[in-house]
């Protein structure tokens, strides 16, 4: 179970992951590019002021696809690694079973309970007859005797 919940966990990071190299690769893409005539009949019109040089605008964009690419192969990786729709039965199985142990649980944490307040009660009746109602004291003497105190 828990290495379900892992491995669900770890693809979650691995798409944020993912969706974020490629909204950072969109952004560099289109606010550092250096816009090219490609047309004598069509002029250029954009111009870039923080424009990258081409070198290193390539290379950003090779880095940009490498981890676009490894990334999604380790989303593809976790996605294989999550359990099939034929593990089912053996989840439901744990979830019987572990809901059979928390009922179990529950009857000893009651019958537990219920000792805990039977002690307190013998506990507060051995305290009233020790102390009393607290007016008057009763002490036994190294004689076994009572004295009223």
């Amino acid at each position: 179970m828990l290495t379900e919940e892992l491995s669900t966990d770890m693809l979650q990071d691995a798409i944020l992951d993912l969706l974020t190299i490629t909204s950072a690769s969109i952004e560099y893409i289109t606010h550092r590019t250096h816009f090219e005539q490609t047309s004598v009949a069509i002029p250029t019109t954009l111009q870039t002021a923080s424009a990258a040089r081409r070198k290193d605008y390539r290379k950003a964009i090779e880095t940009f696809v490498a981890d676009i690419v490894r990334r999604a192969k380790d989303v593809e990786s976790l996605v294989a690694a999550l359990p099939s729709k034929d593990d089912s039965g053996a989840r439901a199985a744990r979830l019987e079973e572990l809901q059979t142990e928390m009922l179990a649980a529950n009857v000893e944490y009651k019958q537990a309970l219920a000792q805990a307040e039977e002690l307190l009660e013998e506990l507060k009746k051995v305290l009233a007859v020790t102390v009393g109602d607290g007016t008057e004291r009763n002490i036994v003497t190294d004689f076994g005797r009572s004295n009223g105190v």
